[in-house]
């Protein structure tokens, strides 16, 4: 089959926030969730094209006049809530061009609003939590290699007899290592920057899935699950030797949650990463860390971590269940400036329980820490976090928040 994926402008979905300049500049990073997706279908042999809106220009144009020119059996979207409406609006348009093309919805929005996301959108189905097992099977379903049922398939929703179905979830992948690596030759690999980074071109990197941590405020749990499920070091290594050898790109991000939740498994990565002579970044915890953790990290080419502060509060972290404390950032904090590794602080605002009072420590705390870099944000209620679910039975916000956000 002939397959287009499409990542909505997350840019211009929030644009707005920053200065204008600030927000040409602050980059853009590639999709990886669809390149794996990509991946996983051409190794099944299908046909497969992205497009990635935040990195074109006149975007609507270049989707609508490839759906005509190359004709697809099937659309796919990545959509993130804040990005739903312009997934909604390409969907309604290539369905206008020809309504026998399949839509797809894959992302955060329809794993946490999976009813809503159908009803509300123009999609055939909709791909919950992890999609690359799932994907291929519906789609050897819908060209009549196997004999399953819809309902059969875990982890999809679609519509039938004008009703919503929703099946059962997917177990989640165990073995990381059976995926292709992302098809990044489908992607502009040179349009991808981030206004931090040390060299003009750096690529990202998942080395491992789930958060077995209880943030109110995060979804991941909902999306990639609470158990911590990691790739070989071996395998993220040959990945990123396959980046250099191809691209010529010695810059990376693990855009993981957490790297270090196994010492021993992190330890064996970092002696990989050693031997191939790059520099990199990534987030962490503050309390997954010491001065030991950090060295090895450092020597691994390791310049920069990026650490959930969040609040200088010892009360809003324990309401917002972050499971760390004040003293443990600051330890944190000097020993990596012990190091020598480079601190980019994330902090929030108006937490439960948030005070004028409590707002000054954190920013006390962050004057405290001294970190290269800061980013102080709202606290905003994801659909389907315990923060969210708080807010609603307190009569802070309406259950249909989310709903009206997505017809509007």
């Amino acid at each position: 089959m002939k397959i287009l994926l499409i990542n909505p402008s997350l840019l211009q979905a929030t644009t707005g926030q920053y200065e204008e300049e600030l927000e040409k500049e602050r980059g853009v990073y590639p999709p990886l969730g669809l390149a794996y997706i990509a991946a996983v279908l051409e190794k099944a042999g299908h046909q497969v094209k992205i497009i990635d809106c935040d990195v074109e220009d006149n975007y609507e144009e270049k989707i609508l006049s490839l759906t005509k020119e190359w004709q697809p059996q099937i659309v796919g979207f990545y959509a993130m809530t804040w990005s739903f409406r312009l997934a909604k609006n390409i969907a309604d348009k290539i369905k206008l061009i020809n309504p026998k093309i399949i839509t797809v919805l894959g992302g955060p929005n329809v794993t946490s609003m999976s009813k809503l996301s159908l009803e509300l959108g123009n999609f055939d189905f909709g791909v919950i939590s992890e999609g690359e097992l799932t994907i291929v099977e519906l789609i050897d379903k819908l060209e009549g290699k196997n004999n399953l049922e819809l309902e059969q398939i875990k982890g999809i929703t679609f519509k039938k007899n004008g009703q919503i179905i929703i099946t059962p979830p997917r177990p989640l992948i165990d073995n990381l290592d059976i995926l292709p690596f992302p098809a990044r030759h489908l992607l502009p690999m040179e349009k991808y920057f981030d206004v931090f980074s040390r060299q003009k071109h750096f690529a990202t990197i998942i080395a491992t899935r789930g958060c077995p941590f209880n943030c109110t405020f995060c979804d991941r749990k909902n999306r990639m699950g609470k158990l911590w499920r990691v790739r070989s070091p071996k395998n993220i290594a040959d990945e990123i030797a396959e980046i250099q050898a191809k691209y010529g790109i010695n810059e990376f991000m693990f855009f993981d949650d957490n790297l270090i939740v196994d010492k021993n498994w992190a330890y064996e990565l970092f002696d990989r990463l050693k031997k191939l002579n790059i520099i990199w970044e990534c987030r962490e915890r503050v309390d997954l860390v010491n001065e030991e953790v950090l060295q090895k990290m450092k020597d691994a080419g390791c310049y920069r971590i990026r650490f959930g502060f969040e609040a200088g509060d010892n009360n809003v972290l324990k309401t917002i269940k972050k499971g760390i404390t004040v003293e443990q950032s600051l330890a944190c904090a000097k020993a990596c400036k012990k190091v020598g590794i480079e601190i980019y602080g994330y902090y929030m605002i108006g937490a439960p329980g948030e005070t004028k009072e409590t707002i000054e420590k954190t920013i006390q705390l962050a004057l405290r820490v001294e970190p290269s870099f800061a980013i102080f944000s709202k606290t905003i209620l994801i659909p389907g976090t315990e923060i969210f679910e708080y807010a609603v039975s307190t009569n802070q916000i309406s259950p249909t928040y989310w709903q009206d956000f997505l017809s509007g």
